[in-house]
């Protein structure tokens, strides 16, 4: 299996092109024909995770026929990858603890 079946086939329900893999493929610096190399083809999809989420944010609807993307399971295949890589989860919005003691 080449780097880019992999991709190809790990994305295949999240609607992302074969250019938007080709532009995974080479902001990754990984060789689209090279054998696989699982964790850099993830890590390259945590990387441009903005290139899945474009082809997510586009509702289509055209002659009573509708295609609208269900972005929680999007979260959800993104909260897993970052699970797996032990990367930081970006799209959820964490808490920040601050120092306030100066204010006493």
């Amino acid at each position: 299996m080449t780097n880019k079946e992999y991709l190809t086939k790990s994305l295949n329900g999240l609607n992302v092109s074969e250019d938007d893999i080709d532009i995974i493929l080479v902001k990754g610096g990984l060789v689209a024909d090279g054998t696989v190399d699982t964790r850099a083809c993830d890590v390259s999809v945590y990387n441009r995770m903005s290139v899945v989420l474009k082809g997510m944010l586009q509702n289509v609807s055209e002659g009573g026929y509708s295609i609208s993307w269900n972005m929680e399971a999007v979260k959800m295949y993104y909260s897993a990858l970052c699970n797996e890589l032990g990367k930081e989860n970006v799209l959820v919005a964490r808490p920040k603890v601050r120092n306030r003691s100066n204010i006493w």
